[in-house]
């Protein structure tokens, strides 16, 4: 069944446009600090991590990642999760596939390996496409980056992170960021697992990112209770590798609670497409 939703997803454009489009924000994205960089020490995102961004090759895929992640990445991995199901629904061959001696549990698992493996790809485009046109444009260098967090504006704090360290906190946040995909993916597949038109379950996947957003205590005061709840308030805690020492203060909560949206999500999914009526 994996290699047939395989055969299916290699005959539409949709999965092509989507990772493409993927890649290109890297390029374009390096092409823009290379045209406009000031040189200056800038923030990046909004925890207290600063760098020059045509210091290194090294500061494009911590760039691209932070810019990605809170809405960029969400609505491409929820493109691929909500189309799975919703699509064949719309197109009116769910049906069909159902004719076959498969079970229900095993044609659901196999839409959501391939959409979750394609999900993963388009987290790891932007840090891998990333760092290969950032090291062509400014090369490979050790970054410096400062400490916000600690730095006063007579006391700097700052560290000068080598190649193979930069790599490995580079790895390690790809994994978090993807981590933090895992709820808005199974939201979008549930959804997609009851309605016919995909794009009620891509705004629904999206959605859930905006108000994790909403439901921000930084943000919006007095929330504090529903915040340590929402499933993508903590998903740019891991800019905080970068920082020496580095941090993981969160990181668990943050993993757990993505678990707790996949499992819950992911059931219901699973019981609403055993049950549901595929004839209307």
């Amino acid at each position: 069944m994996i290699a047939i939703e395989w055969v299916k997803q290699f005959h539409r454009p949709k999965a092509y446009a989507t990772l493409g489009i993927v890649a290109s924000f890297s390029l374009v994205l390096t092409v823009a600090l290379a045209l406009t960089g000031s040189g200056q020490t800038e923030f990046v995102g909004d925890l207290p991590l600063q760098m020059v961004p045509r210091a290194s090759g090294y500061s494009v895929p911590i760039i691209a990642l932070s810019s990605t992640m809170k809405f960029f990445l969400p609505l491409a991995v929820a493109l691929f999760a909500g189309e799975s199901v919703a699509g064949e629904a719309g197109w009116g061959s769910l049906r069909y596939v159902m004719t076959r001696p498969v079970s229900r549990t095993r044609v659901l698992w196999s839409k959501a390996a391939v959409a979750g493996v394609l999900s993963l790809v388009s987290v790891m485009i932007i840090t891998v496409v990333s760092l290969v046109v950032g090291a062509m444009a400014f090369g490979l260098h050790p970054l410096p980056i400062v400490d916000g967090r600690a730095s006063a504006p007579d006391h700097v704090v700052s560290a000068t992170i080598s190649g193979g360290a930069m790599l490995g906190s580079l790895a390690l946040s790809t994994l978090y960021v993807t981590a933090g995909m895992a709820s808005i993916f199974a939201a979008a597949f549930f959804l997609s697992t009851t309605t016919r038109r995909p794009l009620v379950a891509v705004a629904g996947g999206v959605g859930l990112t905006i108000i994790s957003r909403i439901f921000n205590g930084d943000y919006l005061p007095g929330v504090s209770v529903v915040n340590k709840y929402m499933p993508n308030n903590d998903i740019d805690l891991w800019q905080h590798l970068f920082l020496r020492p580095a941090a993981t203060d969160g990181f668990v909560h943050f993993l757990l609670l993505q678990l707790v949206y996949f499992v819950v999500l992911m059931g219901l999914a699973q019981w609403w497409f055993t049950r549901k009526d595929l004839l209307h």
